[in-house]
């Protein structure tokens, strides 16, 4: 798992590896790699809540945003679960097995902001647990909403939403400016992907 400044595999356009560069080099020359995303969901009963991390205010990027879980880069050599599991472990403080992890899609992210540019082949991954106990040194806070809230946040048909604590307490309502809403991940891969359990059940 990526924790400084490593090495990470570097892709051409057909996604051949074509060799390895350094985290700087690959996002001050926009050099596209690999990322993987996670998207933690809690079924319940009569509803599906999305986990939720508030990023903290010393990212370099949408610092003090609300945001997916987790997102990792990894070494040369490992797995995208291998990389996940670790993550989660030693950011969140959250302990998974590679069997807990579900592939779901793929998607490029395209980001330029200022000399920082992020050209990554997104790996996104859905893990569904019932209740889940997080120890965060690297977030402000981790906030869940619910899937369909979110929905509509994302499609534009409301402007607020409602955060609970991982406990189920209401804590407040918050608008898309506090977010980094990762609209086309959501409605390319997310949403269908979650339709499609729903289906099934």
């Amino acid at each position: 798992m990526y924790r400084g400044d490593d090495i990470l595999k570097i892709y051409d356009q057909d996604l051949n590896n074509i060799g390895r560069a350094t985290r700087e080099e690959v996002h001050t020359q926009g050099l596209l790699h690999q990322v993987a995303h996670v998207w933690m969901f809690q079924p319940t009963e009569d509803d599906t809540y999305i986990m939720i991390q508030k990023r903290s205010l010393d990212r370099e990027l949408y610092p003090g945003k609300y945001d997916l879980i987790q997102t990792t880069h990894f070494d040369p050599d490992e797995s995208y679960e291998e990389a996940i599991v670790d993550s989660l472990e030693y950011y969140r403080g959250l302990k998974k097995s590679k069997e807990d992890i579900i592939h779901v899609g793929s998607t490029h992210q395209q980001i330029d902001v200022g000399d920082y540019h992020d050209n990554a082949l997104v790996q996104v991954f859905a893990i569904f647990t019932a209740k889940a106990l997080f120890i965060m040194p690297d977030t402000e806070e981790i906030v869940k909403v619910r899937f369909e809230d979110f929905r509509q946040l994302i499609h534009g048909k409301q402007n607020t939403i409602k955060l609970y604590s991982l406990d189920d307490v209401y804590l407040k309502e918050s608008s898309t400016d506090e977010w980094w809403l990762r609209k086309d991940e959501f409605v390319d891969v997310v949403e269908p992907y979650i339709d499609s359990r729903i289906e099934e059940i």
